[in-house]
Parts: C-alpha cells; structure tokens; sequence
C-alpha cells in the first residue's frame, strides 16, 4: 500500500473518531445544560403537632416557607421571598399537570405580601378545599421563592390528612434553578447520564484516536 494512500485513510479514520468523541462530549454537554429542573430540599416535609419548622427550598439558609400545626390546625406561611400560586386575588390554587408556573399566569398570581395559608381547621381540611384541594388526594401547587437578587419557580405536591398526627405532607417538589425561568408542574427535569459515564465515553473516544496516530503506517 502506498505511503500517501495509508496516510488518506488514516486521516480518514482519526476524522470519525474525532467526530464520535465531539457528538459524545455534545450530548453529554447538552444534558447538563438541560438539567435546569432540580429537586427541592428538605422533602418530604411534615406537619407534625406542637411543632414549627421551615422550608428551605433550596438549602442557602433563608427560609422560605414556614410549616406548623398545632391543636388540629396546620398552616403553610410564606416567608421572605417565598410565595404559593393563587387563584387571582384569591385562594391557595390546585394545579394540573402541565401548568406553566412563572411571572406571568393567566387567571393566577402570587400575593404581594407574604400570607399565612389554612391547610386543615380543627382536624379538617382548611380553607384550601375552595382551591381545589381534597382529603387524602395529592394535589399539585406552584410556588416562587427568592435567593440573593433571583426569583425561582417551582411546584410541589401535597396531600392533606388532618385526622391523623399530621395535618399535611409535601411529598416531592421541583424548581428551575435558572433563574427567572418557568417551570412545568410535574416536571422532574431531563435524565442526567452519571459523570462517570460521560467521562469514559470521551476518555475511549481520545484514547481511540491517540491509539490510531501512534499506529505505523503499513508499508
């Protein structure tokens, strides 16, 4: 085989597989800058009797939601920046699945000041039933919290059980943590390949290509 034409298929070889490494270290790329949907902090959270605790959604240490329940009577404040979607000027809202959560929501809004919500009333279901919300079904509910100078969206779902030694649960909740950015409730985010994966696909990759530059030409 002659000199010139081992050196075009070489160059062809080490084009493709540089090509796999750039497709392989794009989509690894690209999941990370997808994963904008992060869990919250501190779920799953409880009401429990005599007790006052705070929600900090995203762990920097400013509360931003309080949760206590005492006498039968469970409540979901809003402290600081935090703040639950309501129906416009009015009531804690239950939310679909699909619902846009962010600045601007038809027919829904955020309070200006922080409000004090009545989950469950003398071991029943409080004020939120004229939202929506229904004894032991889980229901969805949007929220915005703030960090520094940044406004987050996220959403959560709760199920109300004021018979028993806890008037509430937030089982799971999700945010945006690109600021500023909507949030679809029920979104969990795009599926993250492990470090580990991304990183021995791209190592196989180089390692590949240095294995094909060091080859001797056939002569």
């Amino acid at each position: 085989m002659s000199s010139a034409k081992s050196l075009a298929q070489r160059s062809v070889q080490e084009k493709l597989l540089l090509a796999g490494g750039a497709a392989t270290f794009a989509l690894c790329s690209s999941n990370v800058v997808e994963a904008g949907i992060v869990s919250a902090q501190g779920t799953p959270i409880l009401s429990k009797p005599t007790r006052v605790t705070t929600w900090d959604v995203d762990g920097d240490s400013t509360p931003d939601f309080g949760v206590d329940l005492g006498h039968g009577d469970a409540y979901l404040t809003e402290q600081n920046g935090g703040r639950i979607v309501r129906t416009t000027g009015a009531n804690f809202a239950k939310l679909s699945a699909g619902f846009l959560v962010g600045s601007a929501m038809i027919g829904h809004d955020f309070s200006a000041a922080p409000f004090r919500f009545e989950i469950t009333y003398d071991r029943s279901i409080g004020s939120i039933s004229a939202g929506g919300f229904t004894e032991g079904v889980a229901g969805f509910f949007g929220f915005k919290f703030t960090s520094g100078a940044n406004t987050y969206y996220g959403w959560a779902e709760m199920i109300v059980v004021p018979t028993g030694d806890y008037g509430y649960e937030i089982t799971r909740a999700y945010y945006n943590n690109t600021p500023g950015t909507t949030i679809a409730v029920g979104d969990t985010g795009a599926t993250v390949p492990e470090p580990s994966t991304c990183a021995l696909a791209l190592l196989a990759a180089g390692g590949a290509a240095a294995y094909r530059r060091r080859k001797p030409a056939a002569v």
